[in-house]
């Protein structure tokens, strides 16, 4: 069985863990648009609530959805190392231009996350993100990551 076959658990993909990991699993994948769709679902434990949010109306906090954004990316370049037989790569977003939440997203809705790279310069990466509920885009924004170098050198 192969190991890389889709969908994929997050966990398996990036660092993150417990209560900081977002997403859930890479659904898809597009070597040739480098595009991938990521399936996040907010949970009902989650510390990312919006602080008037209440029982059934619980709502994410708006950045949280920003961060599933950058997990989702993240996901995706945790996959292309993979197949690449390479660890996950360290990544930081280090930015983010027009970002727009359309509405705010119930703890447990499901989340399908799209995220693509269109821009890639030595270590950086700039990428697009769609965050959609059932047919509903919810959100959209452009990322700036930054993947530091590995060290491939060895230590004297």
């Amino acid at each position: 069985m192969d190991s890389n076959n889709l969908p994929l658990s997050a966990i398996e993909l990036i660092p993150h863990r417990s209560t900081m990991l977002l997403i859930d699993k890479l659904l898809s994948y597009d070597k040739a648009q480098g595009s991938g769709c990521i399936l996040a679902a907010g949970r009902e434990e989650s510390l990312f609530c919006a602080p008037e949010s209440a029982g059934e109306g619980r709502f994410l906090e708006e950045v949280v959805v920003l961060e599933m954004m950058a997990q989702a990316y993240a996901c995706l370049r945790g996959y292309e190392d993979r197949l690449q037989g390479c660890q996950p790569s360290l990544g930081f977003l280090v930015g983010v231009r027009h970002f727009n939440l359309r509405r705010r997203v119930k703890v447990c809705e499901e989340v399908i996350i799209q995220v693509a790279t269109t821009i890639q310069l030595d270590d950086f990466f700039i990428a697009d993100a769609v965050a959609m509920v059932a047919a509903e885009k919810v959100a959209t924004g452009e990322l700036k990551i930054w993947l530091p170098p590995t060290d491939t050198g060895d230590i004297d």
